[in-house]
């Protein structure tokens, strides 16, 4: 927490995060022209510290290092003054712990995509990777952490898939590549609202890996989304995966 305060203390770390709250996933370069005053090796330094305090997820997309605002840290000092009064949204992002990986950490970008994210979300399990991938890929089971979704497929490469709620398809899509239990790449296709359904696919990821104390890292990366697709996206996605977590551990869903 103390990495926190010390990150929020300076103004140009607290604009980086506004511009990151304005439009995620940015550059270096990018961040370095809004504060023209500074060296781009003064951005880079401020942008260090905020990555050690966990307030910044970096995700490399080709070439490019891509920054990511992560308000995990931020609802947890919320909440230890202010818990009785959070509301459940702030209760699923303290639930959703996004950890910062090393330099050599595993792609979890397919090579051949140049699609920037728009939704990265990393959370720690407490289940082995084994349970998590069947949870993920189980099919014509109702999923209470998914709002009782069924999903069907025969998970190969090249084969669709369809999830689906008491009748309706939400998500249509198609089988990319499969490296069970640790990858899946498919087209993300939704069919939620008629917005989202006039929209252009996108891409879903999984990519899982075992930790240092047996618990499996799940990282969900939702790439190339419509607007409208994106913000519904961006919004669901803390609970529904929280909600998974939240049931491999317990038993419940949230």
């Amino acid at each position: 927490m103390d990495l926190v305060f010390k990150a929020l203390a300076d103004d140009s770390r607290r604009e980086l995060l506004d511009a990151l709250r304005t439009r995620d996933g940015q550059s270096l370069s990018e961040l370095a022209e809004l504060v023209p005053e500074m060296t781009r090796f003064g951005v880079a330094a401020h942008l260090k510290v905020l990555e050690s305090a966990e307030l910044v997820t970096t995700i490399r997309v080709g070439r490019l290092k891509l920054h990511y605002l992560n308000p995990v840290p931020l609802h947890e000092v919320a909440s230890r003054w202010l818990g009785t009064f959070s509301s459940s949204a702030a209760q699923v992002l303290i639930d959703l712990r996004n950890h910062l990986e090393d330099s050599d950490e595993r792609e979890i970008m397919h090579e051949s995509t140049e699609l920037a994210p728009n939704v990265v979300y990393r959370i720690d399990i407490r289940a082995d990777l084994n349970t998590v991938w069947k949870e993920l890929t189980d099919t014509g089971v109702p999923r209470s952490w998914m709002w009782g979704s069924m999903i069907e497929s025969t998970w190969t490469a090249g084969e669709g898939y369809a999830m689906s709620a008491d009748g309706f398809a939400l998500i249509v899509g198609t089988v990319l590549e499969i490296d069970p239990p640790r990858y899946l790449r498919m087209t993300f296709d939704p069919q939620w609202d008629d917005a989202s359904a006039g929209e252009a696919a996108g891409e879903l990821v999984y990519a899982l890996e075992t930790r240092e104390n047996r618990s499996t890292r799940l990282t969900v990366t939702i790439s190339g989304l419509g607007p409208a697709s994106a913000q519904s996206a961006a919004e669901d996605t803390p609970e529904i995966y929280s909600g998974l977590k939240s049931y491999l551990e317990t038993g419940e869903s949230l």
